[in-house]
């Protein structure tokens, strides 16, 4: 049959429809898979670490953040039991090791954790899932401290080394000559300090030639430097007029420092400052912080001020900027006060809030002391809520800090010490505070009652202690004024009242305990003889008193105070027994005063004291409690 056929026709497209659908499901299927491997690469695994991964060399595949952590410090603590060797190739002999704890190496564990954990390229991801991922190893680096390192730097190179000089310029009088550098061999600092803050277990050093630091080629750019700044005068301008700095000062001023691989040019600014500074005295005023002035009983503010001052060293770098200039403009520079106007005015220091005075008698080396730290005192402020500590404002009590020996009271006796009377400071403070209304946290009065202070209400320190602190728990801040005349000290605090009062009563004596003689043999004095190393002074006995203070009439503090004194007991050596001797017929002994032969008791007991008979104890005194302070016994305190 010739005719044509649809059936034929009809095949190959079925054919080819069926063939493009499972291409189109073949491709879908590539391209799903494709996605999802897409997906996956792209989204980051909370999982852990990666495959192949390490730190330092131990293995931290598949890990998480916590397990990385501890596998990074274990290693880390193994690496700081390998020293750092240090050894040089042309000699087997020398040899350093350097723990890393003398470098306080730190191991930076957090960095080597991150770097463990980040995820790989696609390529490696892929790389991964195929299960052919290549091994990374992350270092775990260490911090050092710069002074140790440059320690072992010095060590090496002042061990290896033979060290170049760099060339240099040396001003005479009428020219600037330069000293050619000299190479040397070694290692180079540089190089080995990098090396060294790679923290490898071992470094071998091979010496060789090292250059000088600075040229001859680099001395010789700065020398012409320097003949151009010292060619001519520079006047140093300002509106419109004009001071030169001469050429002879130029050329003294001129300092020369070398700055590998430079040789850096510059002039001392004292230098040029002493030559012009009096054509500029008026335009120049040091800043001046605020503080107080005290009058009396009055306070006043001393405003602040801005300095303003040449500022030399940037008139030094415009001359060598440009050598050989005719002139430089002046440049001034600003300077601000510590402490401002308002700053002072905010502490709210306005008037006088307590004062107390007590004497002494002039001219003894304890007077020395409390005027010594009555300076130190004097103009110290307790801001509002702040703790004051005597010792911690005077400090150690030292010939160095400008005290000198005196004495003072220590185990019931009178010793010299550097700083003895300073407890007349305390004492003088301690009531300042007290009638201030402040917070006493810490006060110890004397061992036995010193007439001078008020009975109880008085205080003693020594660096270490006891100690005399006290707590400004009032809203403004305090401004101590101190000042020890020949005869008394006297001490204020002014701040703001804020309707402050305070009262105190002090009770009798009670529990009085009169003083003893106490005698100690010593073997050096003559038999009999006796030598009062101490006085007799006043009886032991218990005093309370109380304080009362108020703001703005309400009652805030209600306080009893007690304390109780020992008797200052009277300390006399002796000398030993005298011996019994025979009769004037060899048959026996004689004692007593009777014998018209007997021993006379030697003057002044041959002991370099005062000879006496042992004193007779006093009655207790009962006297008033003084207000201030009263006459001034023997004892220092």
């Amino acid at each position: 049959m010739r005719g044509s056929s649809p059936l034929p026709s009809r095949i190959p497209g079925r054919m080819a429809r069926r063939t493009r659908r499972r291409l189109l499901i073949v491709g879908a299927a590539v391209l799903i898979v494709v996605l999802g491997i897409g997906v996956a690469l792209a989204i980051p695994s909370d999982d852990g670490a990666p495959a192949s991964v390490s730190i330092a060399g131990a293995d931290v595949s598949g890990l998480d953040r916590a397990a990385v952590e501890r596998v990074a410090k274990e290693r880390a603590a193994e690496l700081m039991g390998h020293p750092l060797e240090i050894t040089r190739t042309d000699d087997p002999e020398y040899r350093i090791r350097v723990s890393r704890e003398s470098l306080d190496a730190r191991p930076q564990i957090r960095n080597a954790v991150d770097q463990a954990l980040e995820g790989r390229s696609f390529g490696g991801r892929l790389l991964g899932i195929a299960g052919v991922a290549p091994e990374r190893d992350v270092p775990l680096r260490f911090t050092l401290n710069p002074k140790a390192v440059s320690r072992l730097v010095n060590r090496v190179t002042g061990d290896m080394n033979d060290p170049a000089v760099p060339a240099s310029l040396e001003v005479t009088e009428t020219d600037i000559v330069l000293t050619p550098g000299k190479g040397g061999n070694g290692v180079a600092a540089k190089d080995l300090r990098a090396q060294v803050l790679e923290l490898p277990d071992s470094i071998e050093l091979t010496p060789g030639p090292l250059a000088p630091p600075v040229s001859d080629e680099e001395a010789e750019k700065a020398r012409q430097i320097a003949l151009k700044v010292i060619a001519q005068p520079v006047e140093i301008t300002l509106e419109g007029n004009g001071v030169p700095i001469e050429a002879d000062v130029l050329r003294s001023a001129l300092r020369f420092t070398p700055k590998s691989p430079a040789l850096q040019v510059s002039l001392d600014p004292d230098v040029l400052y002493e030559d012009i500074k009096s054509a500029f005295e008026t335009r120049e005023q040091p800043a001046r912080e605020a503080g107080f002035r005290v009058s009396g009983n009055n306070v006043s503010i001393i405003t602040s001020r801005t300095g303003r001052s040449l500022d030399m060293e940037a008139i030094a770098e415009s001359i060598v900027a440009s050598p050989g200039t005719p002139s430089v403009r002046a440049r001034f520079r600003v300077s601000e006060p510590e402490r401002t106007t308002a700053e002072v005015k905010d502490l709210g220091i306005t008037e006088i809030v307590s004062e107390f005075y007590t004497p002494y008698n002039c001219c003894e080396p304890r007077v020395t002391n409390i005027q010594r730290a009555a300076e130190i005192l004097d103009g110290y402020i307790i801001p509002a809520g702040g703790r004051f500590s005597l010792n911690d404002v005077l400090g150690p009590r030292t010939e160095e800090a400008g005290f000198v020996s005196a004495p003072q009271i220590a185990g019931g006796r009178l010793e010299d010490a550097v700083g003895g009377g300073v407890s007349q400071v305390a004492t003088t403070m301690y009531n300042a505070a007290f009638f201030a209304g402040l917070d006493l946290v810490a006060h110890t009065p004397h061992q036995f009652w010193i007439s001078r202070y008020p009975q109880g209400r008085e205080a003693t320190v020594s660096y270490g202690g006891p100690e005399l602190i006290f707590d400004n728990d009032w809203d403004a801040a305090i401004l101590i004024s101190a000042s020890a005349s020949d005869n008394g000290i006297t001490i204020k605090f002014f701040s703001t009242k804020f309707g402050r009062e305070g009262e105190t009563e002090t009770g009798p004596q009670t529990d009085v305990v009169d003083p003893e003689v106490k005698e100690t043999v010593n073997p050096e004095l003559e038999p009999g003889a006796r030598v009062v190393e101490q006085e007799m002074g006043g009886a032991g006995f218990t005093v309370t008193y109380t304080r009362k203070v108020y703001k703005d009439g309400d009652l805030i503090k209600d306080e009893d105070y007690t304390w109780t004194y020992d008797p200052q007991d009277a300390y006399v050596e002796v000398g030993p027994e005298a011996p019994d001797r025979p009769d004037r017929d060899g048959g026996g002994t004689t004692t007593g005063g009777d014998d018209p032969d007997a021993p006379e008791e030697p003057d002044n007991g041959g002991g370099g004291g005062t000879t006496t008979q042992a004193p007779t104890p006093d009655p207790a005194p009962a006297p008033d409690p003084p207000a201030g302070g009263g006459a001034a016994p023997p004892p220092p305190g």
